[in-house]
C-alpha cells in the first residue's frame, strides 16, 4: 500500500487540478483521523518522508512509574534502557508497524474522498469568490431530463443552469460556449452546484454592455440600472461624466453594431437605452418612450407616478402585456400608475355611439362589396354558362326548329366557380304563367327565373 501510495497520490492531483502538497496532506490527515478510531492509541500523528515517498504514522507513550495502559504508558525504567536522560512525563515515540497502516489505510479510503471532495469545494470557493458579479463562458456538457443545463468552466469546474435561470426558448448543444453571469459562490456539500449562474440576471445585461462599450469600461458612461424580462424585453439607463459624449448613441453603436451584438447574445431580446436625469419626471418620462407623456404627479411618501396621457398614448405607454410600464416602474424605483386625461376619454355613451357606427359602417361596406361581386362580369362561370347555351340553341334549332331554347342562369359571384353548385332563389312572374314551349311545365310555380343569392 505504501509502495503505489505516492503515485496515486500524484495522479489524483492531476485529475481533479488540486495542488499535490495539499493532496499529500489531506491523505495524511484522513489517515491519521482514521487510525485515531481503528487503533487503541490515543496520541497518533502522521507525516510525509520526502526522502522514501511514504507516509509514516507514529504514536506516543506517557513515561510513568506504574504502567496502567500499556498501550499509551511505558515505564520508567523501560524507556531509560534506551534514553538514560528520561523523566516521568516525558512522551516516547514510537512507528507504527506496515501490517497496522496497510489496515488502516484500507479503511481511509472513505475519508480520503471526503477530504479530497472538501479540497475541491475550498478550491472552487478561493477561484471563483472574487469573480462573483461578473461574467463567465462556459461550455455545455450536457442538457438533463429536469431541464437544467450542466457547463464547465476553465476545464475543471462544472455548474449548473437551472431552468428558472435560461432565457425561454433557448436551445444549445454539446460544446457551446454561452456567457453566463456568476451570482453566487457556496460552499454547501448538500447543494448540486457551488456557482450560482444565471442568463436571465439584469447584471449579465449591464456587463455585457461594458464588455461591448469602450466608453462604460473607461468610466466616461456611467450604468445606473437595467431591468428585464428575459427574452423579450429589457430597459438600461445611461448617463455620460463628458457633456462631448452621447451616453445613448455610444451604447447603440454605428449602425446599431454594439447594441445588435447584446442583443444576439441574449436571444433576440429587444433593448431600450433610457437616458438617465436627475429629475425623476424627466427620468420617467425618458423611460415610458415612446410614449408621449402629458402630465406626472410623483408621491414621494407612497412612492408612486401618475402617469396622464391620452388615449391614443394609453397602449404605448403600457406596452405589450404591460411591458413598458413594468420595466420602467423597475428602472425608475417608483410604482407607475397611468390613466387617460378625463377630458380626452370618451363616455360609455360615446363608446357605444362609435361601436355601433363602426359596426354599420363595416355591414355597409360588406353589402357593398357583395353586390359588386354579384355584378361583376367575366367570371370564369359565367363564361362557361354562355358557352354551355350556345351548344344547347344550336342542338335545337337543328332538331325543333322554331321552338323557344330554355338557357341557364349562373351567380356572378367570383367565390363560386362551379355553375352546378351555383344556388339560386326563385319567383314566379307574368310572363310564365302561360306555357310556351312542351319544355315548360304547366305549374307557373315550376316555372323558374334565377336570380342572385
Amino acid at each position: 500500500m505504501r509502495d503505489n501510495l505516492l503515485e496515486v497520490i500524484t495522479e489524483v492531483s492531476k485529475e481533479k487540478a488540486l495542488d499535490r502538497d495539499i493532496m499529500i496532506r489531506l491523505v495524511v490527515e484522513s489517515i491519521v483521523q482514521a487510525a485515531k478510531r481503528k487503533l487503541p492509541y490515543e496520541s497518533i500523528e502522521g507525516s510525509f518522508n520526502k526522502r522514501t515517498g511514504q507516509i509514516e504514522l507514529f504514536q506516543y507513550k506517557e513515561v510513568v512509574d506504574i504502567v496502567d495502559d500499556a498501550d499509551n504508558e511505558v515505564s520508567l525504567d523501560e524507556v531509560q534502557e534506551i534514553d538514560p536522560e528520561a523523566q516521568i512525563g516525558d512522551e516516547v515515540e514510537y512507528l507504527i508497524d506496515e501490517r497496522e497502516f496497510n489496515r488502516i489505510a484500507r479503511s481511509a479510503r472513505s475519508i480520503i474522498f471526503g477530504s479530497i471532495r472538501e479540497a475541491e469545494r475550498e478550491m472552487i470557493v478561493s477561484t471563483f469568490e472574487k469573480r462573483v458579479g461578473e461574467v463567465l463562458t462556459g461550455t455545455i456538457l450536457r442538457t438533463e431530463s429536469n431541464g437544467r443545463i450542466a457547463l464547465r468552466f476553465l476545464d475543471k469546474t462544472d455548474a449548473y443552469l437551472f431552468r428558472r435561470e435560461q432565457i425561454p426558448g433557448e436551445n444549445f448543444s454539446y460544446g457551446d460556449h454561452i456567457r453566463v453571469y456568476l451570482m453566487d459562490v457556496n460552499n454547501n456539500p448538500q447543494k448540486p452546484s457551488q456557482l450560482s449562474i444565471s442568463r436571465t440576471h439584469p447584471g449579465l445585461l449591464i456587463k455585457l454592455f461594458e464588455m461591448e462599450v469602450p466608453e462604460i469600461y473607461d468610466g466616461i458612461v456611467k450604468i445606473v440600472s437595467a431591468a428585464r424580462e428575459p427574452g423579450k424585453r429589457a430597459k438600461i439607463s445611461v448617463y455620460s461624466t463628458d457633456p462631448d459624449v452621447d451616453p445613448v448613441g455610444s451604447c447603440v453603436g454605428i449602425r446599431g453594431s454594439r447594441v445588435q451584438n447584446i442583443v444576439n447574445e441574449l436571444y433576440g431580446e429587444k433593448i431600450d437605452i433610457v437616458r438617465w436625469n436627475e429629475d425623476v419626471a424627466v427620468y420617467t418620462t425618458n423611460a415610458l418612450a415612446p410614449a408621449v407623456i402629458d402630465e406626472l404627479v410623483i408621491d414621494e411618501e407612497a412612492g408612486e407616478i401618475d402617469v396622464i396621457v391620452k388615449q391614443d398614448q394609453l397602449s404605448l405607454a403600457i406596452g405589450s402585456k404591460g411591458q413598458n410600464v413594468r420595466l420602467a416602474s423597475r428602472l425608475v424605483g417608483y410604482k407607475i400608475n397611468i390613466s387617460v386625461d378625463e377630458e380626452e376619454a370618451p363616455s360609455i355613451e360615446e363608446q357605444l355611439t362609435r361601436e355601433l357606427e363602426r359596426g354599420k359602417e363595416e355591414r355597409e361596406l360588406l353589402y357593398t362589396g357583395i353586390t359588386s361581386g354579384l355584378h361583376a362580369a367575366g367570371t370564369p362561370a359565367a363564361e362557361a354558362a354562355a358557352r354551355r347555351n350556345e351548344d344547347v340553341a344550336a342542338t335545337k334549332s337543328e332538331d325543333s326548329p322554331g321552338e323557344e331554347i330554355e338557357t341557364e342562369t349562373v351567380s356572378a359571384d367570383p367565390a363560386i366557380e362551379d355553375p352546378e353548385t351555383a344556388t339560386t332563389v326563385t319567383e314566379p312572374t307574368e310572363s310564365d304563367t302561360e306555357p310556351e314551349t312542351s319544355a315548360q311545365t304547366a305549374d307557373p310555380s315550376e316555372t323558374t327565373e334565377e336570380k342572385p343569392s
